[in-house]
């Protein structure tokens, strides 16, 4: 007796792509780095990244670790948020990023991040990442 497995449509996998781009963007944003910058650290031209972004090609799962690992987020990051009806998520546009709704606007904030950058130490970095959420969970629990 076969059991029969559920498989994903083409337009579904191809939002799920989509989908894990927009979560690389978001991060890359984020972090404030260029996407020459992580195509550079992971191999990849320019173009390619762009691809990524916008889920014309698929991330490899090394690719994809390797993404997790510079942006400091676990894998399972990229499939954070994903809309339980891949159909209709496959509707849903891109949202834009405005510059009322971007933090590295701020100079305070692009100050943080360039002296977080500024760490050569990974364990640091990790530290002040973790004290940072920390007090901002503390601060909106009190």
């Amino acid at each position: 007796m076969q059991n029969k497995q559920s498989s994903l449509t083409r337009e579904e996998v191809r939002e799920i792509d989509r989908h894990v781009g927009r979560r690389l963007r978001y991060r890359r944003i984020m972090m404030d780095y260029s996407q020459t910058f992580l195509a550079d650290q992971v191999g990849l031209s320019f173009q390619q990244f762009q691809k990524y972004e916008k889920g014309a090609n698929r991330i490899s799962a090394s690719k994809l670790y390797d993404f997790a690992h510079l942006l400091d987020v676990p894998v399972s990051f990229f499939f954070d948020d994903m809309p339980g009806d891949m159909k209709a998520a496959s509707q849903a546009s891109t949202p834009a990023i405005g510059a009322d709704e971007n933090p590295f606007e701020d100079p305070e904030v692009r100050a943080f991040v360039q002296a977080y950058q500024s760490l050569s130490s990974a364990g640091l970095r990790r530290a002040v990442f973790q004290a940072v959420k920390a007090t901002a969970r503390q601060h909106v629990a009190d």
